[in-house]
C-alpha cells in the first residue's frame, strides 16, 4: 500500500488540454489578448510553461487553439441563430441585443474575443492570423447566405447591394459594438448606435 503511495506521487500530473482552453479563453476575453503574457496564464491553469509548450507548440498554438475552442462554443451559436426562419427585421433586432447583452451566460464577459483577436491580428502569430482568417471568412459566408435567403422572401430593405458587401458591414458593426461593449461602454447606449447601423436592412 505504501508502494503504491509512492508511485502515485512520482507520477506526472495530466495535462488538462480543456481547462487550459478554458482558463486562456476567460482570461482573453475577460482582459484583452494583449494584456495577458503566457507566464500569467500558467499560473492561473496552474500548468507549467513547458507544459503548454508540449501541448500546444507555444504561445501562437495556444491563441490558435483558443480560438478555435471559442469559435465552436461561442461564435457558433450566432451563426446557428442566423440558419433560423426567423424575419429578417426580426433577426436584426435579436442580433443587436445578442450581441450587446452583458448577460448572455452568467460566466461570459462583455464584448467578442474574436473581435479583439481580429483587431490584433498582425500582432498575433502565423497560426492564429490564419485561424483568424479562416473565422472570418466562415463567419461572413453565413451571414451572406443569412441575406441572400432574405432577398428570396423580399425581406431586406438594401435589395440592390451585394450580399457579401452587406454581410462585411452587418459584421463590421457588430463587431465595431463589441469592441465597444469590451471597453466599458454602457449596452444600452452601445445598442442603440447599433440598431441605427443596421436599420437600413431591415
Amino acid at each position: 500500500m505504501n508502494e503504491d503511495k509512492k508511485t502515485s506521487r512520482g507520477r506526472p500530473k495530466k495535462f488538462d488540454r480543456s481547462h487550459v482552453l478554458a482558463i486562456a479563453q476567460q482570461s482573453y476575453w475577460e482582459h484583452g489578448i494583449n494584456q495577458m503574457s503566457i507566464n500569467e496564464l500558467c499560473k492561473l491553469a496552474n500548468v507549467s510553461k513547458p507544459g503548454i509548450y508540449r501541448e500546444f507548440g507555444g504561445e501562437d498554438g495556444l491563441t490558435c487553439a483558443v480560438l478555435e475552442h471559442y469559435e465552436s462554443r461561442v461564435l457558433s451559436l450566432m451563426l446557428d441563430f442566423l440558419s433560423t426562419e426567423t424575419p429578417f427585421n426580426e433577426g436584426l433586432e435579436k442580433l443587436a441585443f445578442y450581441s450587446t447583452s452583458e448577460d448572455r451566460d452568467s460566466d461570459m464577459p462583455k464584448g467578442c474575443l474574436f473581435a479583439n483577436m481580429k483587431a490584433l491580428r498582425l500582432n498575433l502569430g502565423e497560426a492564429t492570423a490564419e485561424q483568424i482568417d479562416r473565422t472570418y471568412e466562415k463567419v461572413i459566408n453565413s451571414f451572406e447566405q443569412w441575406i441572400n435567403r432574405a432577398k428570396e422572401k423580399a425581406e431586406f430593405k438594401a435589395a440592390h447591394m451585394d450580399s457579401r458587401f452587406a454581410a462585411i458591414y452587418i459584421y463590421a458593426q457588430i463587431s465595431f459594438a463589441q469592441s465597444q461593449m469590451m471597453r466599458g461602454e454602457k449596452s444600452e447606449d452601445v445598442r442603440a448606435i447599433l440598431r441605427v447601423a443596421l436599420s437600413v436592412f431591415g
